[in-house]
């Protein structure tokens, strides 16, 4: 589901914050599945992904984008 702010900006699902407050992303990959959450908030769980190592891209659809804070850290399995 997407809903639209008065300003014309895109949220999905209700999980994004308002244009101007910081969200918070998790993204896990292991093998060949992938979870992301936003702020709290599963909103992807993929698997048959058919890259399973190389090199980490970051994107925005339609808008511009601003990162804070990117961690790495090592997992070996996903989130239950």
């Amino acid at each position: 589901m997407t809903t639209a702010e008065p300003n014309g900006h895109l949220m999905t699902d209700g999980s994004e914050k308002p244009v101007g407050q910081w969200n918070a992303m998790d993204i896990e990959c292991v093998g060949d599945a992938v979870k992301v959450w936003v702020n709290g908030d599963l909103v992807n769980h993929g698997t048959g992904c058919t890259a399973t190592k190389g090199q980490l891209a970051l994107q925005a659809e339609g808008s511009v984008v601003e990162f804070r804070k990117l961690e790495l850290t090592p997992i070996t399995k996903l989130t239950d």
